[in-house]
């Protein structure tokens, strides 16, 4: 017998690659200065950088490429790629995200959202979609000490919603953020997006699905 929507507390998301399709732009931005800079397993390096928080990711730059480049100077370049590829073909959402927001504001069903990314950016990505009264929580990376995988995000976000963690599903695509999800005592859904799940994180997850169309089904059925 699968979950009830009626008998959650709650429900978190995370936001790049669960709720839009934004990690593919990130990724096409560390490839091209890759390039530009004769950068070596980038695309390898990139794929680290998933789910994590912008200090996390610096540390990984840094003992990757931290003798070739100046790595505050190449993230600043990343991220004025990234808002020039948005610029010029906006930033799509995932299939079924505003269906599913839709659902669960009808219900009542108290949402919030967990992102690595900063408080400001995630605001600004959540109203230029028109999604950002959705959501009844949102703690942005730079709201935490310690990022995905520890638990801290999920817990402030449910503690903030005023919901039990083990009575409240996470939506995750990335390991750290399942890990996260589950060190929190959640019930981590992962709706993988590049990265395929181990089974290491099948273990902890309670359903993967292929899209947010397939959780919306889930919740409907």
């Amino acid at each position: 017998m699968g979950l009830k929507i009626s008998e959650l507390d709650g429900i978190v998301f995370d936001m790049d690659g669960v709720i839009f399709d934004s990690e593919v732009i990130g990724l096409e931005s560390w490839e091209r200065l890759g390039k530009k800079y004769g950068l070596t397993n980038v695309h390898e390096n990139a794929m680290k950088c998933i789910g994590r928080s912008t200090v996390d990711t610096m540390a990984i730059l840094e003992a990757a490429y931290g003798d070739k480049v100046s790595i505050p100077e190449l993230y600043d370049e990343a991220k004025a790629i990234c808002a020039d590829i948005i610029a010029e073909r906006g930033l799509p959402l995932k299939s079924g995200a505003r269906e599913l927001l839709s659902y669960l504001k009808e219900r009542d069903i108290k949402v919030g959202l967990a992102s690595s990314t900063s408080y400001k950016g995630v605001i600004k990505n959540l109203k230029g979609a028109g999604l950002l009264d959705y959501f009844h929580v949102i703690i942005g990376g730079d709201m935490i000490k310690h990022s995905k995988p520890q638990p801290e995000i999920y817990l402030l976000a449910c503690e903030k919603l005023g919901v039990r963690p083990e009575k409240t599903v996470a939506v995750e695509d990335s390991y750290n953020g399942i890990k996260a999800a589950y060190n929190a005592k959640m019930i981590p859904i992962m709706v993988p997006d590049l990265i395929a799940p181990t089974d290491e994180i099948l273990s902890m997850v309670y359903k993967k699905m292929d899209s947010l169309d397939a959780v919306l089904e889930y919740f409907k059925a």
